[in-house]
């Protein structure tokens, strides 16, 4: 019994961490939006910027890769990186 709650508890867990993974995107932003955070890539989808995520160096027609996870239907880029 005590084996199988073990395993019970061990894929729990790792279903849980499994879903806070960043996802990658990579392309040109075709828009932004300073005030509200936003910028839209050339993939058509929109992603909300988190606060610590710098936005000043950011230009529409600027190459980018942005790590993002799903929270609460939006995709929140937790970093972003010049495309390689």
């Amino acid at each position: 019994m005590k084996k199988l709650l073990a395993t019970i508890t061990t894929v729990a867990v790792l279903g849980l961490s499994g879903a806070s993974l960043a996802e990658e995107s990579s392309g040109k932003i075709e828009a932004m939006d300073p005030q509200s955070r936003t910028i839209i890539l050339d993939d058509g989808n929109t992603y909300t910027v988190s606060q610590g995520v710098a936005l000043e160096s950011l230009r529409p027609g600027s190459e980018v890769t942005v790590s993002f996870e799903e929270q609460g239907g939006q995709k929140v880029v937790t970093e972003i990186e010049p495309a390689n």
